[in-house]
């Protein structure tokens, strides 16, 4: 049950209806006689059954590795961006309250956007002109700043150095948050679990109630490869995604 909580219902639904869908059909085949078909080809169907098992297997694995390695480079300069942003108001505190109050400010107004809608605009690969705008504010809250003696003068060169870094990384988040997995690998993948599943259709089981086994277990099995995979591929919606937390405690645990 655990499990099955992090599969959203309409998924869970989804795959209901391609199970019955699946093991309706084969129970009808399988009345008729449609695996009799076949009884002579059970080492060719084999031979077909691990041969492309082992090409879906490598597929799976490369498309699986991509898209986690993405995942995990969306997480990265999360951390990245808002740790610079964390340590532009650490290192601001030393200034004069005028000075430091817009850049406290613009740093707030922009986490506060980012939790609250741009993390929608992302999964939906919309525009993110809002938040860009605010950020550039963040950038001309510090080079507006007007510094009186050497000491700040340091320190506004350290705030700049730390400005140019959140500029990176957020453009290098934003490059990672638009891809996607190809189309033409998304549609291999699925051409060959079909194939897995229309050759075990075929195969002329001996024991009705072992073939009902197999298409339950091997339909199982790829729906939810096929889930892990599609809600992976997009990091800002699904069971799985990254999380926009490091800029909500922008908001409330810092000053």
């Amino acid at each position: 049950m655990g499990i099955l909580e992090f599969i959203p219902t309409e998924v869970r639904l989804s795959f209901v209806r391609v199970f019955l869908c699946v093991v309706v059909a084969y129970v009808v085949l399988r009345s008729i006689g449609f695996h009799t078909l076949f009884l002579s080809d059970t080492e060719g169907i084999s031979a077909l059954l691990l041969l492309i098992g082992t090409l879906y297997s490598v597929l799976y694995a490369f498309a699986t590795y991509v898209i986690w390695g993405q995942f995990t480079a969306v997480e990265n300069e999360i951390l990245k961006e808002s740790g610079a942003l964390k340590d532009l108001l650490v290192f601001s505190r030393p200034l004069p309250e005028r000075v430091r109050d817009p850049i406290v400010r613009s740093v707030k107004n922009y986490a506060r956007t980012v939790v609250e809608s741009e993390w929608e605009w992302l999964s939906q690969n919309a525009e993110t002109e809002k938040t860009d705008r605010m950020f550039l504010e963040i950038v001309s809250s510090v080079t507006d700043a007007r510094l009186e003696d050497e000491t700040q003068r340091t320190l506004y060169e350290r705030l700049l150095e730390i400005a140019n870094q959140a500029s990176s990384h957020r453009d290098e988040r934003l490059a990672l948050s638009v891809k996607r997995m190809p189309r033409t690998l998304h549609f291999f993948v699925s051409l060959a679990a079909f194939m897995i599943l229309l050759l075990v259709f075929c195969y002329p089981f001996r024991d009705a109630y072992l073939g009902i086994a197999s298409i339950v277990i091997t339909t199982v099995l790829l729906l939810f490869a096929r889930f892990v995979l599609m809600d992976l591929d997009n990091p800002f919606e699904g069971s799985w995604n990254a999380s926009n937390a490091p800029f909500a405690d922008l908001i409330i645990k810092f000053r």
